[in-house]
């Protein structure tokens, strides 16, 4: 079996050196760790290479296409993989999410030459420049290979902004419209948040686009990255990650993790792992910055849900940050600063101007979920 040499590295500083096979691409060992303190978040103090191999090995699987995303064979097919982990690999592993990025330890490329924040990576193809879909890309080197999640999304370069584009899964194409319903009642609380905007192709499908939030200086940590870098012992996980965050030096973290959790109940958001909240920090000095702006809250509004379903749940949703549902993540909270009473008809109205602007949608099922969304308000004014 062939087997190369690679190096991980932060930027252009040499982070990690490991073996890989050269067809299937599997990690083969960890043979020396050169910069322990800039290893990717979690996998540090693990204290001896095999410890660090098996989370090493579970980052890169996590690095590359999702296996649930319903395009990822065509995307294989298109450009002649075996695997997303081989797409990642032959990209160098560079996304728009932090700075890390792996290459042989025989080649000479440079962090300057290959980062996205400041080189092209996108080429279009006449006719598809807006749909949200992979295209081809010079040298088969794109982020698009390592963004995550099942909805299909692709980065581009508009008016010198790295920009992502994420359509729908759901016959229903309702989540571009809830992320714009999430970026307008975050508005209205003033929360910080990444901005969306709902656009149409030229066969008049949605979809949304936002800007990046980070940049060449500034990388994001997910909030399992963080929880999973300390023993819990025994720690309820909502104190556990606050817990962290202060330590290192982010002290309003309740309060923005509490404006999360509102959000989350009000508009029933059943997709907020630890994948899609956490930190951001200075990636040359490693200082935590602050919390991550709030994104990707498109999974809500009962969106993939049909009518029965939206009665047996009701006012609660599944809740993925802390504990089981939304409602009990309430118990947590402190009502944040940020939160006004008497928003009730800002927050229907918002939701009902854009659902309205989807024709997938039946006036009666909007109804449907006003109810249920002026419900859970109320809870939220009786308790506060």
């Amino acid at each position: 079996m062939a087997e190369s040499e690679y190096i991980l590295k932060h930027k252009e500083i040499p982070v990690m050196v490991f073996t890989m096979d050269d067809v299937n691409y599997k990690l083969l060992g960890i043979k020396e760790v050169l910069q322990e303190e800039r290893l990717p978040f979690g996998l540090k103090d693990k204290g001896n290479l095999t410890q660090y191999g098996i989370l090493f090995n579970n980052w890169l699987i996590g690095r590359g296409l999702s296996g649930s995303r319903k395009d990822l064979v065509n995307i294989k097919n298109r450009f002649d993989a075996k695997s997303a982990k081989e797409l990642m690999v032959k990209s160098y592993g560079l996304n728009l999410t932090d700075h890390y990025w792996l290459h042989k330890t025989d080649e000479a490329v440079t962090w300057k030459d290959k980062n996205y924040f400041d080189n092209s990576f996108d080429k279009f193809i006449p006719g598809k420049e807006i749909n949200p879909e992979i295209d081809e890309s010079v040298n088969k080197q794109s982020p698009n290979f390592c963004v995550d999640g099942s909805i299909e999304k692709r980065w581009i370069i508009k008016n010198g902004q790295r920009v992502l584009l994420k359509g729908s899964m759901y016959t229903r194409m309702q989540e571009p419209f809830n992320e714009v319903i999430a970026s307008r009642i975050l508005s209205e609380y003033k929360i910080n948040h990444v901005e969306y905007n709902c656009l149409r192709t030229k066969d008049n499908i949605p979809y949304c686009e936002c800007n990046c939030m980070i940049n060449k200086n500034i990388e994001y940590i997910n909030a399992l990255h963080v929880m999973d870098s300390k023993e819990y012992y025994r720690k309820d996980p909502y104190i556990h990650y606050l817990d962290i965050c202060k330590t290192n030096g982010i002290g309003n973290v309740k309060q923005r993790i509490d404006e999360m959790i509102v959000l989350d109940f009000i508009i029933g958001n059943v997709d907020r792992h630890k994948g899609n909240f956490g930190i951001l920090r200075n990636a040359d000095s490693l200082q935590w910055l602050d919390t991550a702006p709030l994104f990707d809250n498109g999974n809500c509004l009962f969106y993939d849900s049909d009518s029965d379903e939206m009665d047996n749940w009701g006012i609660d949703t599944m809740g993925k940050a802390f504990g089981d549902s939304n409602r009990l993540n309430l118990q947590n909270i402190d009502y944040p600063q940020c939160y006004k009473k008497n928003l009730s008809g800002t927050v229907l109205d918002i939701i009902s101007d854009e659902l309205n602007k989807n024709e997938k949608l039946k006036p009666v099922r909007i109804d449907k979920v006003l109810k249920i969304v002026k419900e859970r308000i109320d809870i939220l004014e009786k308790t506060k």
